[in-house]
Formats: structure tokens, sequence, C-alpha cells
């Protein structure tokens, strides 16, 4: 079953350093009315907004570090930079750089204190930089996945352990910003900044070919049976019903599963969020091109009763759930009452009588209030991932998460039942883990094609997967 939690993508990787942010929980909410922008936090109890605190772009979404706790705002065309916030200080400017003229940035997300990565939409390649200081480290070319007219709009971005997952929509834009085919997801190795091959059957580098074209919502992190799973939705051409809300497991990001479709969900999803196994909510944009937000059941990929809120133009953009008062707050943008608005996240049923002024009209929602993040949260039980790449050449990565502390081994077999290398054989804490394997024995020679497997043992369990090398 789905379990609510909040997930910051730092938080995946179990880092130590503290959260400023835990002793700041906030709403925040970012205005615009596309000429000029603002940010108006809410008081986490009383909902009452504080109004126009500090300026920023007109274009702009809002993203947690949970590696220092400050708020980066992602000014996007146009604006080309990145303006951090202080939540403890009132919401202030801290400092502001740069991420290239022209480059668009349309999301960022956090490794360590000084390591940071930057998706360009309109360059080709992600951007490597200190988000303490704004130093540039680096640049990961991803020219390579772009479509015909050069670029490959890469956009959102998440954390999959030590792999960075960056999705792109390869629009034309010779052509009105058609999707080209299949949406990508680029898997990128932390340690190295280099591009995974996630299929090693095809020739050269591959991306991961996503289920749906366009994907375009923000990325959301959820924990699904015990595994941090992503998901997003991928448009396909706007006003066609051919999208679909999808997930891609953080284990394995080669797999991928197909959540609501547009059919169903009756226009485009513009957001998504996954409440329980029963109750999602999305914002849908119709064939009409009128914006509107339903309740759906995530386990059935079916629309749940009558629609919950039609404004009856373009003006919804962003929901998310405040767990904390059991409420999902949505961005209403309609020119004649613009405003925060509550539903019940049980029910759908809205609860405000009238929406929150917020100054401008409401475009983006970032919370912060200290929910655990998936990194705290344990596994339910020890168990071995699915390797990916899968087939592979010449390496694969082994995932596994570890219910408690102990002892752990993970061997390499052969089809015969040989012993061909040991990976792990250490203690390790409770949560999760990976190792790769090269392709080579216990002496450092590189084995034949065909079929292994990875054999886990912990507290009485055994688990086995299998592995194809394939030269």
């Amino acid at each position: 079953m789905f379990t609510r939690c909040t997930i910051l993508m730092a938080g995946l990787l179990a880092l130590a350093s503290p959260s400023r942010a835990a002793t700041c929980d906030y709403i925040l909410v970012s205005t615009t009315d596309f000429s000029t922008g603002s940010t108006s936090p809410l008081n986490p109890e009383t909902k009452a907004a504080t109004l126009n605190v500090e300026s920023i772009h007109s274009d702009a979404v809002l993203r947690a570090s949970g590696v220092d706790g400050l708020i980066y705002v992602v000014n996007r065309s146009g604006g080309d930079n990145i303006q951090v916030l202080d939540p403890c200080d009132g919401f202030a400017t801290v400092h502001q750089f740069s991420t290239g003229n022209g480059s668009n940035p349309h999301d960022i997300v956090f490794y360590s204190a000084g390591k940071a990565y930057v998706s360009r939409y309109d360059m080709t390649s992600v951007l490597i930089m200190n988000p303490q200081t704004g130093a540039t480290l680096g640049t990961i070319n991803l020219a390579a996945f772009a479509d015909a007219d050069g670029l490959p709009e890469m956009d959102q971005m998440f954390l999959a352990g030590d792999y960075l997952c960056v999705l792109l929509q390869r629009l034309d834009r010779n052509n009105f910003y058609t999707p080209v085919g299949s949406g990508y997801m680029v898997v990128i190795d932390t340690a190295t900044d280099t591009v995974v091959d996630m299929d090693a059957v095809a020739g050269g580098v591959q991306p991961v070919t996503l289920l749906r074209a366009n994907p375009y919502s923000e990325v959301n992190l959820t924990i699904l049976e015990g595994e941090s799973v992503a998901y997003f939705s991928g448009t396909g051409y706007f006003g066609v019903l051919d999208g679909a809300v999808q997930s891609v497991s953080l284990a394995n990001p080669a797999t991928q599963a197909i959540i609501l479709t547009d059919t169903a969900a009756g226009g485009d999803v513009l957001d998504v969020e996954i409440i329980s196994d029963t109750i999602g909510y999305a914002i849908v944009a119709t064939p009409s091109f009128t914006t509107i937000l339903i309740q759906f059941n995530p386990s059935t990929g079916t629309k749940t009763g009558a629609t919950l809120y039609a404004p009856g133009g373009y003006d919804l953009n962003d929901c998310e759930p405040y767990d904390l008062d059991g409420t999902l707050l949505l961005t209403d943008r309609k020119a004649t009452n613009p405003g925060v608005r509550c539903f019940d996240l049980s029910t759908g049923a809205q609860v405000t009588v009238s929406p929150i002024n917020v100054g401008l009209p409401p475009f983006d929602i970032l919370l912060d209030v200290g929910v655990p993040t998936a990194a705290a949260t344990p596994p339910v039980e020890t168990r071995l991932g699915a390797c990916y790449p899968n087939p592979f050449n010449p390496s694969t990565t082994i995932p596994f998460t570890l219910v408690r502390d102990g002892h752990v081994t993970l061997r390499v077999y052969d089809a015969g039942g040989r012993l061909v290398a040991t990976l792990v054989d250490t203690t390790l804490p409770a949560g999760a883990h990976r190792a790769q394997w090269n392709g080579t024995n216990a002496v450092g020679h590189a084995v034949a094609s065909g079929a292994y497997f990875a054999r886990l043992e912990t507290d009485g369990r055994t688990e086995t997967g299998k592995l194809l090398l394939v030269k």
C-alpha cells in the first residue's frame, strides 16, 4: 500500500547534516501575474498569509533543501538564476547566483551540502554547482539525447540513491513544441557524474524510454510497500488523450508502471499527488483547455466521483497535501478571486469558504512541516532488489534493503552454482544499500556472457536474483 510521507531529495542519501528548517515549519507560496513575482508564507496553524515578503522572478518554482534547510527559488525563463531564501530569517534572500545566460533552469536537486544539480531547459548540459556559494563544479552533456532541434528539454529531476534521474521532454521547437516520440529519463552516476547505459543490448549509452511522451509534472516521491517510488505525468500532446501518470522504482529506475491515464482523468494531468493506495488527486487540463481538480483511485486508475473543483478557466497549477491538518492546498489563479483553496484529504470536500488571499495569483506551494524523510523510514523487510541495468555490460548495480543491522553477504554464482565473486561480506546498518558487479570473478578476470545469480544472505534470510551479462 502507499504510505504518505514528505521526502526531500537529499533525504534518500541519509545525509548527516541537520536541516535548519527542522525548527522552522512553513508553508510558502510563490505568486505571480507573469509580470512580477513574490513569495507569501502561510501560518501553518491558522493559514493566515503574510503578503509579498520577498520579490522573485515572474516565472519561478520553489524547492527545499534537506541539507541546509534553505529554500531555493528556481527563477526560470528570463530569470536564469537560483535565489536562496532563509525560512528562519523571515524568508529573506541569502544569496543569488546565475545558472548561465539563456539557460532557463527548471529544477534543482541536492546531493550534499556542497553539491547540487540544476536542469537547464534551454541548454544541453546539466549544471553541477555548489549550492552554498553558487560556484560551478562542472556540467554533464545530454546533447546526445536531444531531438532534431538540438535540445533535449531537460525538466524535472530526482535522486534514486546515488543516481540522478533527469526527465527529458524532447519537444520539437520548430513545430510548436510537439513531442518527438517518447520522453526519456537519463540516469547519471553521481560518483562520476557520467551517464549510465540503461540498455546493454542496444549500442551506445542509452536512456530509459518512458511509457509516455512529454514528462511534465513535478516529480513526487513516496513509499510503496516499503520501496521508494517516483511518480509524475507524461502529458503527451496537449489536448489529446495520449498521456498518463506513471511511476518509476527508485531501486530500479528501469521499472515503470501506469497509474492513471489521460482518458480516465478526462484530460492532460498537470500535477498529481498520491495520498494512499485508494486516494489520489490530480489537476487536469481538459480538451477544452480548462483546468479541474479530481480525486482518483491509484489502485484501479479510475476517477472517484464528480469533479471536485472547476473554476472555468486555465487557472489551476499546483496542489500539495498538508498532512498535519489533513488538507490539500490548491493554487487557484481565477482572475476574479485568486488564492489558495483547501480540500479535505480524505473526502475531497472543499473546507475553505473563500480562497486564502496571498497577494498576486498563487503559482507554486512549498511545504516543510517536519515530516520524517524516506531515509528515516525503515524498510518493512529485508529484500534483494532488481539489478539495473539488466541485461548489462560491463557493470550492473544490485540494490538491497535491510530491516535491521546485521552481517550481510552478497555473492554472485554462475548457472552451475559455482561461486564467481563476493561483493559484500560485512556488517551493515538497516536501510537501503547497493553493490556493483563489473562482470569479473574473484581474481579480477572478466567472465563470459551468460546468466548469473546474485544471492543475498542475512539474518537467516536468503534471496536470489538473476543477472544477464551480454557482450
